[in-house]
């Protein structure tokens, strides 16, 4: 999104009394309070704020007063519980040791039990279940996902009330209306949609097509020259490139200011009808405050892998002279935060089930060879060390300012596409549906180096290697059983950030 079109949205909408001031003012050409300590990550959640404020606060809230007395006070809590949030992100949470070893464990198992429950499903021991999401549960049970109605929503607005308590102050969460509103807001109209959203196929496909623009020249290339297989829609689509199709499909989901047009249609259409009080617009000159996401560099990381001892060395002389460890702790206070070892065996793990080597006879002796025999050599000498500041590094280059600014950019056009919750907007159709798929898998098919995907689906024919994506990715073919994977991992998340919530058993 164009953070110069938002200002004026978060602005009118949050803070309406700060449009009377002159628009060389400071104050309207940044967020108003600081949440975080990034202000280009401040804007993305003032949009986030102005949107959730805009679409379930206003409606009801304006037919009893135009005071902004309740969206003041709410604004104030919600930036507090986002502060103390960030706190707890940011220095007690050990993500790499989440992201390299609990999600790839997490989903090692999902897609174990995924092909252990599609194979059970028509034999006579499947425990009588007449779907594969009914024989996954009965493998993977969930308290939100038991078969009653409204338990997901239960279920996580029992789970934002345990975490208010702990981030609310006692007053506030004393106060049964401020509370219960923040509930809402947070376990129904963020989370629920979240997930409902994140389970979908579509959105997985949609997601993997976004990091994988990169790849769409060459993917539209390979296309042209008939490298790929037709598929059935090929005729339905008169010959247009898949880039044409997309943007009739959603609205050209890869332009970030689609959104902010849609929005300013909807304020216009709302002004003429009387609904909103006109105000101006501010044409900020200055420097732009958007992130542009920066690609995944294998180089970059390497570089950075390297380079880390010489730059904290040199660090350390320099505080060491000048008497003054400012500088030197702000910039080695997040290095090697995970005692973790071995961080890339978890990864490969998944690798070798997702792939299904244990398949391929010829493939599945050489992995244990490489097991058993050159990877304790690889780490006698050195190397597991360095791939372990490499995997760090690769971490830390996916929590960057750029690539959270792009996550937050990426979760407001899941929960509003084309400007209207997502609950508003019409579903996808099946043939949309269906190009996603094929169009991800290409993608995938062609990000994956050549010599790579040579190696571990025993092919080098493109739509068999795509065949071979396709089963890759099965086990995320279906919403039903992606939930228990998505359930699995907010509460695997939210047992890091909030370890107060583990209740320990009483000894007796």
């Amino acid at each position: 999104m164009n953070n110069k079109t938002l200002r004026p949205l978060h602005l009118r909408i949050l803070f309406p009394e700060l449009l009377t001031l002159p628009k060389t003012d400071p104050r309207r050409l940044g967020p108003p309070i600081d949440i975080t300590s990034s202000k280009t990550v401040d804007l993305e959640l003032y949009t986030y704020l102005a949107l959730l404020v805009r679409d379930f606060i206003h409606p009801w809230y304006r037919l009893i007063t135009n005071d902004q007395d309740l969206t003041t006070e709410l604004i104030k809590v919600l930036v507090l519980i986002i502060q103390k949030l960030e706190k707890r992100l940011c220095y007690e949470v050990d993500w790499t040791e989440l992201i390299l070893i609990d999600l790839p464990k997490l989903l090692t198992i999902h897609y174990h039990d995924y092909r252990e429950a599609k194979r059970r499903l028509h034999m006579n021991h499947g425990s009588g279940s007449s779907s594969l999401p009914d024989l996954f549960h009965g493998m993977q049970p969930h308290f939100a996902l038991q078969p009653i109605d409204h338990r997901e929503q239960e279920y996580l607005r029992l789970l934002t009330e345990s975490i208010l308590r702990i981030l609310l102050d006692p007053k506030d969460f004393q106060s049964d209306c401020l509370r219960q509103l923040i509930r809402e807001i947070l376990s129904n109209l963020i989370l629920y949609n979240m997930i409902e959203s994140l389970t979908d196929p579509y959105t997985i496909h949609m997601i993997i097509c976004k990091l994988l623009a990169p790849f769409e020249p060459e993917l539209d290339k390979l296309e042209s020259s008939g490298k790929f297989a037709e598929t059935y829609f090929s005729a339905l689509t008169n010959g247009q490139s898949f880039q044409k199709q997309t943007k009739t499909i959603s609205d050209q989901p890869e332009e970030d200011d689609s959104l902010t047009k849609h929005m300013q249609q909807l304020q216009e259409k709302r002004r003429l009808q009387g609904q909103e009080v006109t105000v101006d617009t501010d044409d900020p000159k200055g420097d732009s405050t958007s992130a542009d996401h920066r690609q995944f560099s294998f180089g970059y990381i390497t570089l950075q892998v390297f380079l880390a001892p010489i730059r904290s060395f040199w660090l350390y002389l320099v505080a060491t002279v000048t008497h003054s460890q400012e500088r030197y702790q702000r910039v080695t206070q997040h290095k090697k935060q995970t005692r973790q070892v071995r961080l890339i065996e978890p990864v490969m793990e998944f690798v070798h089930i997702a792939c299904q080597i244990q398949d391929r006879p010829l493939l599945q002796f050489a992995w244990q060879m490489l097991a058993m025999f050159f990877w304790p050599l690889i780490r006698v000498f050195g190397g597991g060390l360095l791939i372990d500041k490499f995997l760090e590094q690769a971490v830390l280059h996916l929590l960057s300012e750029d690539h959270i600014v792009f996550y937050l950019r990426l979760g407001t056009d899941l929960l509003w596409p084309n400007g209207e919750f997502m609950q508003k907007a019409d579903p996808p159709t099946p043939l949309q549906r269906e190009q996603m798929r094929v169009r991800a898998e290409r993608l995938l098919t062609v990000a994956i180096p050549h010599r790579v995907s040579s190696i571990l689906f025993e092919t080098s024919d493109l739509n068999q290697l795509q065949s071979h994506i396709h089963d890759t990715l099965e086990p995320l073919q279906n919403k039903k059983t992606n939930k228990h994977l998505m359930y699995l991992l907010v509460d695997l998340v939210l047992s890091k950030v909030f370890p107060e919530l583990l209740v320990s058993e009483p000894r007796k």
